[in-house]
């Protein structure tokens, strides 16, 4: 979630290139961090049995890998909405709506395909908590960002 603070650097700093690389860099490993964070969390919430756990994190990888790149589709929509915050027109406007709801839908069926995997090897109902931890994650970080990026003027 250390993350979350370098989107607000996204929205507010100028473009150039220099700075966008660092920033880009930042980000990486920021994120980076973060997939080690949410894996700590999983294991301090979850009790795998060995066979669980032995299906369980290559398939915790996939879906990650998936969710990471709609991630960075949300991460380019960022940057776009900042490129033209000042300047804000109706088919911009339009376009960053119709990407942004892609997005979102995108971020369900990743993870409902993910759950449906789960659930050909352990209960619905440890699928059903493996789901809940990784959307509060997601929800939090949604709320980071709902609240560092500015509404459209």
């Amino acid at each position: 979630m250390k993350y979350l603070t370098l989107f607000l650097l996204l929205v507010t700093l100028a473009s150039p290139a220099v700075a966008q690389t660092a920033l880009d860099d930042q980000i990486a490993l920021a994120r980076q961090s973060a997939q080690t964070d949410r894996k700590v969390i999983l294991l301090a919430n979850m009790n795998f049995t060995s066979e669980e756990s032995e299906l369980f994190w290559p398939k915790w990888e996939v879906y990650r890998a998936a969710a990471v790149a709609n991630g960075d589709r949300k991460l380019a929509l960022i940057k776009e909405f900042a490129e033209n915050y000042e300047n804000m027109n109706n088919q911009v406007a339009d376009e960053v709506m119709t990407d942004y709801f892609s997005i979102k839908m995108q971020e369900i069926v990743i993870l409902q395909s993910f759950a449906k995997e789960l659930t050909h090897f352990m209960p619905a109902t440890k699928a059903m908590r493996v789901i809940q931890i990784e959307t509060k994650l997601d929800a939090a970080i949604t709320m980071q960002l709902a609240s560092e990026i500015p509404l459209a003027k």
